[in-house]
């Protein structure tokens, strides 16, 4: 299986890239949570911790926040955290016309978000879907930012979805539903059977924590038209020549068995300036899943050294 994402746009399919994660009831439900009036919708968020503020910006599109918990939870003891849904996911408000949804919106509504949390500057990561996101955002709105995390993404469309690194044939076919288009994945409910029998791929080896992946599924809320919609805004999607403008620190980490092969990974790294590498050797495409202790301790000294701290 050779597949690119600039094949599937050509193709009018669809690209995921979210999953799952594990962990109590008490621990997925733990934090201050609410609605902010952003650009005329709600956008649902929760809040943990004190410290200096770190928004995180999940994937799929069509997915929710929800896959980066209870995992990034202990930063809330030196951070304040900010986990919340993109306009169309999740517990926010979903538009009538999911063509508001654009590169140019989502970053607008994590700039508001930010206000309307009272933050003036922040540390921003963006994860897989969410670092395309979050790049656009670095470039847009450059002053907000204290710092930035851009973990297993992409600057544009070169990636490739290598050969399964284990899995069976059911979940392999699964995961060719996922991107044969929006005839396979027009509702919500055919999005979750597809992504939950799919979503073992995405780990080192196929081999996901024990029970993420029915925990994760188990409170995520799904949303079809994001999905098809994300994809859409990704056709054209480049912004290589524009990283050397990046001047805020920057961390890039890659899970070394991803079923993801960002072109040459090191590219976001090489072109903005003083960037940060770093691989997780034992993981898919969720290290903060697959490696918590490794990427928790990443992501303490990367914030204990930014300016100022």
């Amino acid at each position: 299986m050779r597949l690119t994402r600039r094949g599937f746009l050509k193709a009018g399919a669809v690209l995921p890239a979210a999953a799952a994660g594990f962990g109590g009831r008490a621990a997925a439900e733990a934090g201050t949570s609410g609605f902010a009036a952003v650009n005329g919708q709600k956008l649902y968020y929760v809040t943990l911790g004190q410290g200096v503020p770190v928004i995180f910006m999940h994937g799929g599109l069509g997915f929710d926040h929800q896959y980066f918990r209870p995992f990034l939870d202990p930063l809330a003891d030196s951070a304040k955290l900010v986990f919340y849904d993109h306009l169309g996911h999740g517990k926010s408000d979903r538009p009538a016309n999911f063509s508001d949804l654009t590169f140019a919106r989502l970053s607008s509504d994590c700039d508001a978000l930010a206000t309307a949390l009272g933050f003036d500057k922040f540390v921003l990561v963006g994860h897989s879907y969410g670092g395309f996101i979050a790049l656009d955002f670095a470039l847009r709105y450059p002053r907000r930012l204290a710092g930035l995390v851009l973990a297993c993404t992409a600057p544009d469309l070169t990636s490739g979805l290598r050969d399964p690194l284990g899995g069976t044939a059911e979940q392999q076919a699964a995961l060719h539903r996922l991107f044969a288009g929006g005839k396979e994945n027009a509702t919500d409910a055919a999005l979750r059977a597809n992504w939950s029998a799919a979503v073992p791929l995405y780990y080192n080896h196929a081999d996901p924590p024990a029970g993420v992946v029915a925990d994760i599924d188990s409170r995520t809320i799904y949303s079809a038209a994001g999905f098809l919609r994300g994809f859409e805004i990704l056709a054209g999607f480049d912004v290589v020549s524009k990283l050397p403008t990046i001047e805020t620190p920057t961390l890039v980490q890659y899970g070394a068995g991803d079923i993801w092969r960002f072109g040459d990974n090191e590219r976001i790294a090489k072109n903005i300036p003083g960037a940060k590498l770093m691989y997780f050797a034992n993981s898919g495409h969720w290290p903060f899943q697959e490696e918590p202790v490794g990427y928790l301790g990443a992501m303490q000294g990367f914030l204990a050294g930014l300016p100022g701290r």
